[in-house]
């Protein structure tokens, strides 16, 4: 599953990562790939974390084209994270 994330740049400095379909999901990077490296991580953790309290939740993917019309998410970045829901269900290590 190909999940949008928004980045835009923070401060002059940072760029901000914003994942629209899953709220309360953001993270930074000093650079887009980094940035990009960090949202893949930032999703699996906090869906991790989701799971593990119990928390209803639901995974979709909205439409960049349907997203990027919020004036919130304008002048950013759009890309995907390919994510593997398989590892969604294993247990979380520690």
């Amino acid at each position: 599953m190909d999940i949008p994330i928004l980045i835009q740049k923070h401060g002059g400095s940072r760029y901000g990562v914003t994942v629209p379909d899953i709220p309360g999901c953001t993270t930074s990077g000093e650079t887009v790939d980094r940035a990009m490296s960090n949202a893949t991580k930032a999703i699996y953790g906090h869906v991790g974390q989701l799971v593990e309290q119990g928390k209803a939740f639901e995974l979709k993917a909205s439409e960049v084209e349907y997203l990027s019309r919020e004036p919130s998410y304008a002048d950013g970045i759009w890309a995907l994270v390919s994510l593997d829901l398989a590892r969604l269900d294993d247990p979380p290590l520690g």
